[in-house]
């Protein structure tokens, strides 16, 4: 039996109430503002992987994503009829496509961004700036770390138990 003052087990309990919260009707229009009825938090984040690590392929994008190829184009034609995402031929590879993020694309991260930025500041709002920059580089150094889970083996994980 798990203690229940586990550190990891707060976590997960924290991190499954955030899912909760971020899947909430309100706060996906909220975030996603005017583009809420056309766009899944899953088109944003592979919009945000595109702009961040891009130009890219698709097939990259898959495999980042976890997905075969073929899971990956109907996502990725939907983020080009909303002309967010184009795409230009790889110099290194005529046969190749590279996708790429347009302005508009850009725009529409910008205002998620701006949004969420400004419902987590609301949110700590009277924190102080020393326990805002903690929870800040505390979720950026799990984030970073749960990136890395999922090529660890199943033995590893159950050797160091919470």
């Amino acid at each position: 039996m798990h203690d229940p003052d586990s550190p990891a087990l707060r976590v997960q309990e924290a991190f499954t109430h955030l899912m909760r919260w971020a899947q909430r009707g309100d706060v996906r229009r909220f975030l996603l503002g005017a583009a809420a009825p056309a766009l899944s938090t899953n088109d944003i984040t592979l919009l945000r992987t595109v702009a961040t690590h891009g130009p890219m392929r698709a097939s990259e994008l898959a495999a980042w994503q976890g997905v075969d190829k073929s899971t990956i184009t109907p996502q990725v034609r939907r983020l080009e009829e909303r002309r967010l995402v184009a795409r230009a031929n790889d110099p290194g590879d005529k046969r190749a496509a590279l996708l790429t993020v347009t302005e508009a694309g850009r725009r529409q991260l910008q205002g998620v961004d701006e949004q969420g930025a400004h419902l987590f500041g609301q949110a700590m709002q009277g924190w102080s700036a020393s326990d805002r920059a903690a929870v800040a580089a505390l979720m950026q150094r799990l984030a970073d770390g749960l990136a890395d889970v999922p090529d660890r083996s199943d033995r590893n994980v159950r050797r160091h138990p919470a």
